[in-house]
């Protein structure tokens, strides 16, 4: 590997780990996806651990996680036993289904509350259901433009 390509290689990695930061989610996961979305071969825990200089141990659990969002998947090397992993095909567009999915959690929690400031009553009562209801139909709008978004994402691939 070349001296610019690793440099490239580390540089994406690390805005990955960070942009995984943000939102909230290991780094590592970030990491590893960042790896796997720029090799064009699948890597073993093993190549990843060393690419990555990090032990196997986090990186085998990062990596059951990440397959389990769909966002990684095993490949079967022939003549080898070990796990390979890849980037899925559409790991961009599950990712935003991932997001968005927990988005529309946002709807559950604003009629929970809706529905108990109405049945406990309270001063704050009138204000509350006001207030979980535009956080509700705000999220339904999104809720609702992020399934356009996913049907026109599937049907542009």
């Amino acid at each position: 590997m070349t001296k610019e390509k690793s440099a490239l290689m580390k540089n994406i990695i690390a805005d990955y780990a960070e942009s995984y930061s943000n939102f909230g989610l290991n780094p590592l996961m970030g990491r590893i996806v960042a790896l796997l979305i720029i090799s064009k071969e699948p890597k073993s825990l093993d190549e990843i651990s060393d690419l990555l200089e990090m032990s196997k141990g986090p990186i085998s659990q990062i990596c059951r996680r990440l397959k389990d969002k769909n966002l990684i998947e095993k490949e079967w090397v022939p003549g080898d036993r070990k796990d390979y992993y890849k980037a899925t095909d559409d790991i961009f567009g599950q990712a935003y289904i991932n997001h968005a999915e927990k988005m529309r959690k946002n709807i559950e929690i604003a009629g929970k509350y809706a529905a108990e400031a109405n049945e406990n009553g309270g001063d704050d009562a009138d204000y509350i259901i006001e207030r979980m209801r535009e956080m509700k139909a705000f999220y339904e709008m999104m809720d609702e433009f992020n399934q356009k978004f996913i049907e026109n994402w599937k049907a542009s691939r």
